[in-house]
């Protein structure tokens, strides 16, 4: 059954029991607290008001990087903990974390000079147990600009060449999310908190609603955490005075424009003139450019683009790449995330604030976490599951964290010898059903060991989707997603499962309006609601 049909079933079944945990927020913190306490024995119930990762943690740089330019700030232990953190993630997920080359150019009267930029990737290595070969390289101009080409008539002086990691920050977050759902963790997408109920000045569940039927339900449970990320203040609106003046909304834009307009050899993340660094990410035929980083009020569902993110980004471009002439016009595409920053000083400048986390405990019981990084996730949940753990003690058998080397769905690759050698004997199997190569290799990169669930479904096709304008490998992502990947809406598919509407946007236009209709036929959707997605995604691509 697919999990949009299924989800009426668990909604009414969830209502029934008391469960262990309940956490709020599907993004990649509320869905690695899930995974962390499941698999340490606490029964966990999951509530996400939209998609899984529909809010911060699909809006990303999609890197899993340390976060070089916090050394600036002389945040040693946020870098050293997400700097060693990335080397766990590529274990943990290696078809979603690649070592990703990137190339820092010193420019002349920039805010980081060489010798700074030297000395501090020298401590980025040391504190992020950087591998050998990864090691950064200081380069002198000539170096730098072998490179880089496209650096011409820029003030470059020198450069530093080191790695980051390449990430899909929505995958990510999936494939955690179905790990805590292999573990037993119940996972309901598009159930929205309307109100936390009290006992006794305790909190003792949740009341949601499906905002699929509108029906609301009551959820029980011995311990709730609220991991909404930008929504945390919101949902909480009892219990916001623990964290007044504490939490700061931050606007982060990212611009995607074709590759051939804006040919980096590979990453660069460079000074633009006002004391920020921006980065450049080669990805699929395009390059993508961000990020801002704004102080936002407004609507946290879609905080949009202005022209003045446009402008802000491709003068960045200009800055830094003189040959570069992009014009508004060359965006194809765009996404724009907030972050719930822990505030510390008012005088700070966004981009300056710490990316820390911090947990607010309520004299209620009910846990807030909010900061952090998409790097430092795993440890995030470690440490808030940690108290879960001691206040449930007594209820359960519960054992020690284990995320570090809990392998996550799809990232199963090491008895095949790596990514590497399972690429090439899966092409095989892939292209054997008629699938280009091309398009072979997405789908591993999106599936990792999952493939294997992906060609049971393009062997076993629904007979309903038979018929249907799509090409059969298109179909079978459909009925995967469906079934494997809790897809209820167009969106969740052509946005978070694949990313096609950044990368592949003309392809991702081409096929919309037949997808959604293959989808209303395979989940069974009424005539009107049909209509009703594809009226909603032609507003989406107006923006």
């Amino acid at each position: 059954m697919n999990y949009y049909q299924q989800r009426q079933t668990l909604l009414e079944h969830a209502a029934t029991i008391e469960h262990g945990l309940i956490v709020i927020g599907g993004g990649i913190t509320g869905c690695g607290i899930a995974l962390d306490a499941q698999s340490r024995g606490i029964p966990t119930l999951l509530v996400e008001m939209q998609d899984i990762a529909a809010g911060t943690s699909s809006r990303s740089t999609k890197l899993i990087h340390g976060g070089l330019r916090y050394l600036k700030q002389f945040e040693f232990g946020l870098v050293k903990e997400t700097g060693r953190e990335r080397a766990v993630v590529h274990h943990l997920a290696p078809h979603i974390t690649i070592p990703e080359p990137m190339l820092l150019p010193i420019i002349k009267g920039g805010s980081m000079p060489k010798w700074m930029a030297s000395i501090g990737t020298l401590i980025y290595d040391f504190l992020a147990g950087v591998r050998k070969k990864e090691r950064r390289q200081v380069l002198n101009k000539a170096a730098t600009m072998a490179y880089e080409p496209l650096l011409a008539g820029a003030r470059v002086t020198g450069g530093i060449h080191y790695f980051e990691y390449r990430t899909d920050d929505a995958r990510l977050t999936m494939a955690v999310a179905k790990t805590a759902q292999a573990e037993g963790a119940v996972m309901l997408t598009y159930t929205k908190v309307i109100d936390l109920l009290y006992e006794a000045g305790e909190i003792i569940g949740v009341k949601v609603q499906d905002t699929f039927t509108g029906k609301e339900y009551v959820f029980k449970g011995m311990e709730v955490i609220n991991a909404a990320g930008p929504w945390v203040d919101a949902l909480d609106a009892k219990d916001a005075s623990i964290r007044k003046d504490k939490l700061l909304l931050t606007k982060g834009v990212h611009i995607v424009v074709d590759h051939s307009k804006f040919p980096v050899r590979q990453a660069a993340y460079f000074d633009v003139g006002d004391g920020r660094m921006v980065f450049a990410i080669p990805r699929e035929g395009k390059t993508y450019i961000g990020t801002t980083d704004t102080a936002y009020t407004g609507n946290n569902e879609e905080p949009g683009i202005t022209e003045a993110d446009k402008t802000y980004l491709l003068n960045c471009v200009q800055h830094i790449f003189p040959g570069i002439k992009l014009e508004v016009k060359d965006i194809e595409s765009y996404w724009s995330g907030l972050r719930p920053l822990i505030r510390e000083a008012k005088s700070k400048s966004p981009s300056a604030i710490s990316r820390k986390d911090e947990i607010f405990k309520s004299t209620t019981g009910l846990l807030s976490i909010a900061g952090g990084k998409l790097t430092g996730y795993r440890k995030m949940a470690q440490r808030i599951t940690d108290i879960i753990a001691e206040r449930l003690q007594d209820e359960y058998q519960i054992g020690d964290c284990t995320t570090e080397t809990h392998i996550l769905s799809g990232g199963d690759l090491q008895k095949y010898g790596g990514l590497e050698a399972f690429t090439q004997q899966k092409l095989t199997e892939i292209t054997a059903r008629g699938i280009d190569t091309e398009t072979a290799k997405r789908l591993i990169r999106l599936y990792g060991s999952n493939i294997d669930l992906y060609l049971i479904e393009f062997d076993h096709l629904d007979s309903r989707l038979q018929t249907t304008q799509l090409p059969t490998w298109l179909k079978a992502q459909l009925q995967y997603t469906c079934k494997h990947e809790f897809v209820c809406k167009p969106e969740d598919f052509i946005i978070r499962r694949t990313a096609d509407f950044y990368f592949r946007r003309k392809e991702a236009e081409a096929y919309s309006i037949a997808f959604i209709e293959a989808m209303g036929i395979f989940l069974e959707w009424s005539a009107a609601t049909t209509a009703t997605f594809k009226a909603e995604w032609a507003e989406r691509l107006k923006k």
